[in-house]
């Protein structure tokens, strides 16, 4: 990591910042490594922790504000006039699926945490037609939170284990998988629980 660091320079964290935009539209796009390893790297001197906190908001903002427009305003389409493009349309509505049924501004900032949450975040606004004054506090609230959090699970454990930069990211990485699975596990037992109140009171309308 240091060698890659020492390799691309000034390039490094602008390069960060465009990976971290590209995972909006991309959600399986692995720069939640790579934002987790500049964290572990911050903790052991061979990056700014603010400027690795700038340059990540910055890439998590501009991707989901982005999003939010293709969805908003139908650009989606364009995409489906490549295979890759309709394979992530695909990729989009199932992770919106998967995040459930979010209709309130805490909602779409809460279904962010699950895996390809901060996707369906944006792209279900974008359905929602949410107001950009909305949209944009919501953007910008996601993006400091996210990218916290992940800059923060490598920064934190880089300090606390005295690990190499390599071992605290992967030991990172593994702590913020457990604690994504944790609350999707969460996010789908209360959706079970919606549901099946849902049918119930459907039950007791058709049968006073």
């Amino acid at each position: 990591m240091v060698e890659l660091i020492d390799a691309w320079g000034a390039w490094f964290l602008p390069l960060q910042a465009l990976f971290v935009a590209l995972t909006a539209l991309v959600p399986p796009f692995p720069a939640e490594v790579m934002v987790i390893a500049s964290g572990a790297m911050a903790s052991a001197g061979h990056l700014s922790l603010t400027w690795v906190m700038i340059a990540t908001t910055l890439g998590c903002l501009s991707g989901d504000l982005l999003l939010y427009a293709l969805f908003r305003y139908q650009l989606i389409r364009l995409l489906y006039r490549w295979r890759w493009g309709r394979r992530l349309h695909r990729v989009m509505v199932r992770a919106s699926i998967r995040a459930g049924s979010a209709t309130t501004w805490a909602g779409l900032l809460l279904i962010r945490w699950i895996p390809g949450g901060r996707a369906a975040s944006m792209a279900s606004a974008g359905m929602m037609r949410l107001p950009w004054r909305q949209v944009a506090a919501l953007a910008v609230l996601g993006a400091v939170i996210w990218s916290g959090w992940l800059i923060g699970l490598g920064y934190i454990t880089g300090t606390t284990t005295g690990l190499p930069p390599w071992a605290s990211t992967l030991t990172a990485i593994g702590i913020g998988t457990l604690v994504g699975l944790v609350i999707a596990l969460l996010v789908t037992r209360r959706r079970r629980a919606h549901s099946q109140t849902s049918v119930r009171a459907s039950k007791v309308d058709q049968h006073p």
